[in-house]
């Protein structure tokens, strides 16, 4: 009788995986959600404009244009690392990955925590200068430094196609539950850890009462010091749940196994020839630079459109969610019937004739309350496209890299992912710059709101510009099973 075969991966190696995702979604997604509405937040009384939005808005575009040119190096540099520490590393730990997570996540904890302290309380130069070096800091250096090796953690402890199922699986929940948590969570905390605006509310009590001192006799309502606590407790969970992976997962590759590869630079001039990919790349660039534009008018749009603040941003939040969350239910039933291709043409459909109508909803004759449940409507029907986009990220650039491996021979999979997620953060740098521009031209206040509500038509026509290069793309037969047995670690 043979004994079992042991299992590829642990269940703490998957809840590392797991927890892992909601660090980078805690470190990533609150600043791209509130970091530029916190730096200028628009005409609103009561708030300190620390950036004019057009400047506000090339902080994050340095940002996330520096964080582009960094994936790939960092990418190298962690590939040709060698899996035994030697005596540069401060902390000797084995593997090519986990030192860059371990030092990463220290650096990331720091600089999301500064983020949200620019150093003069008012609009200022200075202001725009602090908070571009941070930012560079926190998402071209670090954060790169955490992310990129994680993500090639998975096809290095998970062998078998069925074990990355299964990892797959623990990756997928983080990231949604790390999004939900990042959308949701800071807009209600923002609210109930400033003391200015607990302040102001009890001062508006007594004032009523007693015929005191008038709303505009107050210097300020609201304070920076319900976004500086919520950047504290994120940066403390996500510094823990990286070090959680560093020190439980163990690393499969060794670097004297190494065997020789294409050298870099034709690699990538092969990919850039596969037309499947560069077709796979322009459909996610156009839709993200309309989606991820709306992304960061949303506090805007619910504060001026809906007469809102913080919290109203995770209200309209959590249908997106759930409904995201429900998506991953029926889409991979779908999958076995229609083919991935067709499954993300509705998927980009759904999002692309919902966003449009944030215009509608915002400018019609209608009291709060009512636009308050349209948007919420509104936003649950466009999670469901993205809950569809979630499953198919993963077979459609698997597609890819197996059809590169029929012509090539290799598995490139860091590659392909490398210049995948380059590609988006280009077209993030330019849905801040539509977002920003947009808002500078037309106005982000509630005289001149144009430039807030005109976003979602925006997102809508670059999401048809996706949907037409979308009916281009090929409907793939390939795939491939993976056989071989998982290697022992290094002992």
């Amino acid at each position: 009788m043979q004994p079992p075969r042991a299992k590829e991966f642990s269940w703490v190696e998957g809840l590392a995986m797991f927890l892992t995702c909601i660090a980078i979604q805690l470190s990533s997604e609150v600043m791209a959600q509130w970091g530029l509405f916190f730096y200028s937040p628009g005409a609103e009384a009561g708030r300190v404009v620390y950036v004019a939005i057009r400047l506000a808005g090339t902080i994050f575009v340095i940002g996330i244009l520096f964080d582009a040119c960094s994936d790939p190096i960092i990418g190298l540099w962690s590939d040709k690392a060698r899996s035994r520490p030697s005596l540069w590393r401060l902390v000797p730990i084995v593997g090519r990955r986990r030192p860059f997570i371990f030092w990463g996540s220290v650096g990331l904890t720091v600089t999301g925590i500064l983020f949200w302290y620019p150093p003069v309380h008012g609009e200022s130069v200075l202001n725009f200068v602090y908070g571009t070096v941070i930012y560079c800091l926190h998402s071209g250096i670090f954060f790169t430094m955490c992310a990129v090796p994680f993500n090639a953690l998975a096809p290095e402890i998970a062998r078998s196609q069925k074990a990355r199922v299964k990892l797959g699986s623990w990756i997928a929940a983080g990231m949604i539950v790390g999004l939900a948590t990042a959308e949701i969570a800071p807009g209600i905390l923002v609210e109930h850890l400033d003391p200015a605006r607990h302040t102001a509310v009890e001062a508006e009590a007594q004032d009523d009462e007693t015929g005191g001192a008038a709303d505009e006799e107050r210097e300020s309502v609201y304070s920076a010091v319900g976004y500086q606590r919520v950047g504290i407790i994120f940066a403390l969970i996500s510094l823990a749940f990286f070090q959680f992976c560093v020190w439980t997962v163990r690393e499969r590759y060794r670097s004297e196994d190494a065997a020789p590869r294409t050298p870099s630079l034709a690699v990538v001039a092969q990919a850039l020839r596969n037309t499947v990919f560069l077709k796979y790349v322009a459909i996610f660039f156009l839709f993200n630079i309309g989606f991820l534009g709306v992304q960061r008018v949303l506090p805007y749009w619910a504060q001026i459109g809906l007469n809102g603040e913080e919290g109203l941003v995770s209200l309209l939040m959590a249908p997106f969610i759930l409904a995201a969350l429900s998506a991953l239910a029926f889409t991979f039933p779908l999958s076995k019937r229609i083919p991935v291709k067709w499954l993300l043409f509705i998927a980009l459909a759904i999002i692309a004739t919902g966003l449009p109508f944030m215009y509608p909803i915002a400018v019609a004759p209608f009291s709060d309350t009512v636009k308050i449940i349209l948007g919420a409507v509104l936003f649950g029907y466009c999670g469901l496209g993205q809950g569809m986009l979630y499953v198919l990220f993963t077979p459609l650039l698997g597609e890819i890299i197996d059809l590169d491996e029929q012509a090539s021979g290799e598995r490139r999979e860091a590659v392909y992912g490398s210049m995948h997620g380059l590609a988006w953060k280009a077209s993030q740098a330019l849905a801040v710059y539509v977002a920003t521009r947009s808002m500078d031209f037309w106005g982000n206040s509630p005289e001149q709101p144009l430039g807030v509500y005109v976003m979602g038509p925006i997102a809508g026509l670059f999401g048809l510009l996706g949907l037409a290069v979308c009916l281009t793309y090929p409907v793939l037969h390939v795939t491939k099973e993976v056989a071989e047995k998982p290697k022992p670690p290094p002992s």
